[in-house]
């Protein structure tokens, strides 16, 4: 593995901070059911630029970066699944009518 140049690291330090003022600036906005989505646009580009800097996938072969991917699509299924979950439970604890 080979260490990111100071260049690259002050640049992925700018862009994410940058995504943040843009995340702060988003969650004050009245954008209505845009809210949701524009904020995790701004989530995935920030995980982009980990993932492109700080983990070196730019660098890596093509195995690498499938098993990276198949990471985060299981990550994405556990999230799902644990929302499915949660939307189809009864509400608890039971009302009293």
């Amino acid at each position: 593995m080979t260490w990111a140049p100071p260049r690259a690291l002050l640049l992925s330090w700018l862009a994410l901070l940058a995504l943040l003022g843009l995340t702060l600036l988003i969650a004050y906005q009245p954008l209505g059911a845009f809210n949701f989505p524009i904020a995790l646009a701004i989530a995935s580009l920030k995980v982009l630029v980990v993932a492109a800097i700080f983990m070196e996938l730019r660098d890596m072969r093509g195995l690498v970066i499938a098993f990276a991917a198949a990471g985060v699509l299981w990550l994405f299924v556990l999230l799902w699944l644990a929302g499915v979950d949660f939307i189809t439970r009864a509400q608890f604890p039971p009302t009293i009518n």
